[in-house]
């Protein structure tokens, strides 16, 4: 079985038995594809603890996770994970059962073929991506109604 959804920005509670209860009947040879904006590659500089449950837990899951990233990722921690290849693409194996698939290769998944591409401009960084020390930075933006993110903390 293959499933497909849409940006969880690191909320997987759509994944619980509750929301998802096929999942008593999948096995690691079934997918979940997200298609961009997975967001459990966040933290700035390595795994926190609300990662590191996260991700665990989904490991932890009857299936196998894939995602393709979107605009809100961790690209830099994303890529730092080696590649390998895997159904005749390459990866970023984030857990045994957590995998990023990269953009512009191509998978042969249940007998299917997947090209994976992603990414899109995004409106929320167009005036830059702040650290949160920058208080007097953050709060002249906000009161401009500015656009942007800050890191570590903010999507």
């Amino acid at each position: 079985m293959i499933y497909i959804t849409g940006a969880t920005h690191a909320d997987f509670n759509r994944f619980s038995i509750k929301n998802f209860s096929i999942q008593e009947k999948m096995r690691k040879d079934d997918y979940v594809i997200i298609c961009g904006d997975f967001g459990g590659i966040w933290n700035y500089i390595t795994e926190n603890m609300y990662e590191q449950q996260w991700l665990n837990w989904l490991d932890s899951k009857s299936f196998t996770t894939l995602f393709v990233d979107g605009n809100h990722e961790n690209f830099e921690r994303l890529y730092r994970y080696s590649a390998n290849e895997w159904h005749g693409g390459k990866v970023h194996k984030i857990r045994n059962s957590v995998i990023h698939l990269i953009r512009g290769e191509i998978y042969d998944i249940g007998n299917k073929k997947f090209f994976t591409f992603g990414g899109a401009r995004s409106h929320d960084i167009q005036d830059g991506i702040l650290n949160l020390d920058e208080e007097e930075k953050i709060y002249e933006m906000r009161k401009k109604g500015a656009y942007f993110r800050i890191r570590d903390y903010s999507w």
